[in-house]
């Protein structure tokens, strides 16, 4: 038993695994939704928030939110994620407005739902554009500095649609599905210089965008869902802490499903 305890990390470090404190995030897409949750989860174990977005108003408004309910430093940022340019440029406002980015999270995206078939080129090049390209574009311009720095935390939101198919969201699966593979890619690339990337993948979580969904549809996910409802924001703090901190230090190249099930069927 003795040799077993020496073995063991102390209480402190174990309670202290999840603490960010000092630690600077950027999440894309950060002004609403899923993003707004992840950064204000991220915040509440210590980080600095940097929100990216390209509703400067939501950016700033959620910054604001955060500063006054968490007492972090909070910078928000105007953003095109597609846009190299912009990224560029965001990279270097966090760089001289807070310092060195410790945790990207690429949340950015949006949906089109209708049969593959009655897709404009235009709107499958949207979504590609900014799931894919975007984060793309982010990791590039901030795994750069983490590599320097030879530390930092990649973390990409995918979606159960980049593992499982589902009608009508073709373009979107796809998307979702290069970031998986770009995750698995980029964590090798990246391992030997201490960066770890993973994604999270939920399901089907309840936001404005699953609102829309017809009362039908909903009605179908919520009984196909083992846990028997649709998920909440507030559900991926959890995971987005985990995976950006110490917590899961021998972590990376993986997809952390949250569901409620959806997919163990």
């Amino acid at each position: 038993m003795k040799d077993l305890l020496t073995a063991l990390p102390s209480v402190e470090s174990v309670r202290s695994q999840n603490d960010l404190t000092g630690r600077i995030a950027l999440i894309t897409g950060g002004g609403s939704g899923l993003g707004r949750a992840m950064a204000w989860g991220l915040a509440c174990h210590g980080a600095n928030i940097v929100i990216v977005d390209r509703d400067i108003t939501a950016a700033e408004t959620c910054a604001r939110e955060i500063s006054a309910g968490c007492g972090t430093r909070t910078l928000a940022v105007r953003a095109d994620v597609n846009i190299e340019e912009d990224v560029e440029s965001a990279t270097k406002q966090v760089l001289e407005g807070l310092g060195p980015v410790d945790i990207l999270v690429n949340n950015a995206g949006h949906n089109i739902r209708k049969p593959l078939i009655d897709y404009t080129l235009a709107e499958f090049d949207s979504l590609h554009e900014v799931h894919v390209r975007g984060t793309f574009l982010f990791c590039r311009a901030v795994g750069r500095s983490m590599k320097e720095r030879q530390r930092g935390v990649i973390i990409n939101i995918a979606s159960v649609l980049g593992h499982v198919a589902a009608q009508n969201v073709a373009p979107y699966a796809a998307a979702k599905a290069a970031i998986v593979q770009l995750t698995r890619v980029l964590a090798l690339e990246l391992a030997p210089h201490g960066i770890r990337v993973n994604a999270i993948a939920p399901g089907y979580i309840d936001t404005p965008l699953t609102r829309q969904h017809a009362p039908e549809v909903r009605d179908r996910i919520t009984q196909t869902t083992p846990l028997g409802r649709f998920g909440q924001a507030r559900e991926l703090i959890g995971p987005i802490v985990f995976l950006a901190s110490d917590a899961s230090s021998f972590v990376t190249g993986s997809s952390l499903i949250v569901d409620g099930g959806w997919t163990a069927q």
